[in-house]
């Protein structure tokens, strides 16, 4: 899943690699399955690139269906990890890392991860890059997709790219979808000879995880959900929600910052440290993407400069009108891949920095740095690299929300949009009208209704884990997911996204406990404590 935060972006929902966790066990035996008695694929080598040198990944291709609805049709093929347990094996556990549009081979082996000792021990890891990307089939459906260029789906002309990719691969695109990775991952699991696999998910893996079990109930052992996608906001009003819970967290970034100012020089208060944000973020064209309000500050203190056509919106009011609605579409275009926000670093930094507190010493240093030298800005272009990707993660993550977005448009949020930036109010308010109005798909239809979320069948309800203030995946999608899924809630303190496996002395295990038992011990955990180095 995505956001967008104060450099206008869609962000994907991902566990970025200094914090990227999972976990999960099972039991299985052999079973046919899609794999129809196949031998288990060998593990070799991984592609160039692919995973972290040196931690033990192997890497398999294993075949499935194009298209589903067609299972004797044309096949695809998918990369699949594996990291072998280092003492006695008690299980195997599959895991997806969130995007939608994140590699995943890497998931299990990346630098910086807080695993328990016993799941390197016990249990081989799986991980399967999910189609569309690279080392699965991946889509190719523009030629911008140049190293480092900013390709989506909804930047140019859709249905030019749509030709684009229907003449690599006729018919793959509208099958890019979160129903085909789960049964693309129970192809995996047959393919493996296992009978029921437990799952970990992080962002958009909850609701990856959410699908399979609403398919295959009795493929699910064990199932840990964190940092959960709503099942009843896909896609379009969790990206609009994503703005609301990402302003709670800059305000706490912010007064963190501001508890630590013998060190960062920011400024003593919350307010005084968003004016040096904002003075920073301006000077680097942020324009009003800047316009943040946290407490205490009023609307009327802000800068307010209205960018085109919303200046017509406000002056003239919403007509609807084609031409009017295609000025509008360019403008979120422009937000999607960056638009005049492009050059701020600073703006991409705190899209990063808001994901977890693990970045908010190294942030309020690079910030530091800038308002010392505003020119010095190397390590705040260091942390907006910490989660950028493959043009394709872009390009799979647009498929999917698009090709099953189940929220009906409202173009006529676009006025309110005009009136709340007109106004020098909050950002964040006018962006989350602009995504409900319906601007980031525009004209690309829906290719299938999302799969019904439940729990039936399932041998032991999930456990579903969600902090307070995650900027990504706004609190009310832990208890959404836990009463689709009939699962167990942990509340977690703070706002990172992702809880698990940041060496939570409450949290981490009543996760173990869970996995080993199916008993959930606690409801309630205290944020992980800020790592010191």
């Amino acid at each position: 899943m995505t956001r967008t935060m104060p450099d206008g972006r869609w962000a994907p929902i991902v566990r970025v690699a200094a914090v990227t966790v999972a976990f999960g066990m099972l039991g299985g035996s052999a079973v046919t399955g899609v794999a129809h008695g196949a031998p288990e694929p060998g593990f070799g080598a991984c592609p160039e690139g692919s995973v972290t040198e040196g931690t033990g990944v192997r890497c398999a291709v294993v075949r499935v269906p194009k298209d589903y609805a067609d299972p004797q049709g044309p096949t695809i093929e998918l990369t699949v990890s594996k990291v072998a347990a280092e003492g006695q094996r008690r299980g195997v556990v599959f895991a997806n890392p969130g995007g939608p549009g994140a590699d995943a081979l890497d998931f299990w082996s990346r630098p910086g991860v807080a695993f328990p000792a016993d799941l390197a021990t016990h249990y081989d890891r799986i991980a399967v890059q999910p189609r569309g990307l690279r080392w699965s089939t991946p889509l190719h459906c523009t030629e911008r997709q140049a190293e480092g260029t900013k390709v989506a789906l909804g930047n140019g002309d859709r249905d030019a790219i749509k030709k684009a990719c229907d003449a690599a691969l006729p018919g793959y695109l509208s099958t890019i979808t979160t129903e085909s990775n789960a049964r693309d991952m129970d192809a995996v699991r047959a393919a493996l000879g296992l009978s029921r696999i437990d799952f970990f998910g992080t962002s958009y893996g909850t609701y990856l995880g959410a699908v399979y079990a609403s398919l295959f109930p009795d493929r699910i052992e064990r199932m840990v959900l964190d940092s959960n996608v709503n099942p009843d906001w896909v896609w379009t009003e969790e990206f609009a929600q994503q703005q609301a819970a990402g302003k709670q967290r800059l305000d706490d970034l912010f007064g963190w910052i501001a508890e630590h100012d013998a060190e960062y020089h920011l400024g003593d208060t919350t307010l005084r440290v968003y004016r040096t944000w904002v003075e920073l973020a301006t000077q680097q064209g942020g324009g009003w993407y800047a316009n943040l309000t946290p407490p205490p500050a009023s609307v009327a203190d802000l800068p307010g400069a209205l960018p085109d056509p919303l200046s017509e919106i406000a002056r003239d009011g919403f007509n609807g009108s084609v031409e009017q609605l295609g000025k509008v579409q360019n403008l979120v275009r422009a937000l999607i891949t960056g638009g005049a926000s492009e050059q701020g670093p600073l703006l991409s930094a705190t899209t990063v920095a808001s994901y977890t507190r693990t970045y908010w010493p190294l942030f309020a240093g690079a910030m530091a740095d800038a308002h010392a030298d505003p020119t010095n800005v190397r390590r705040l272009r260091l942390i907006s690299g910490a989660t950028s990707g493959d043009p394709t993660g872009q390009l799979v993550f647009a498929a999917i929300t698009c090709n099953e977005n189940a929220i009906p448009d409202r173009p006529e949020m676009l006025g309110r949009a005009a009136a709340t930036i007109a106004s020098g109010g909050n950002a964040m308010d006018a962006r989350a009208d602009l995504v409900r109005a319906g601007m980031a798909c525009g004209d690309w239809k829906p290719a299938t209704t999302p799969v019904p979320i439940t729990g039936d069948g399932m041998a032991t309800p999930p456990l579903v884990l969600q902090s307070r203030h995650d900027a990504l995946t706004e609190f009310e999608g832990g208890p959404a997911m836990a009463r689709a899924l009939r699962g167990a809630l942990i509340t977690v303190e703070g706002g990172d996204h992702g809880t698990f496996g940041r060496g939570n002395p409450a949290l981490d295990p009543a996760v173990m406990t869970y996995l080993d038992t199916g008993e959930v011990t606690i409801g309630e955990a205290e944020q992980a404590p800020l790592p010191t180095s």
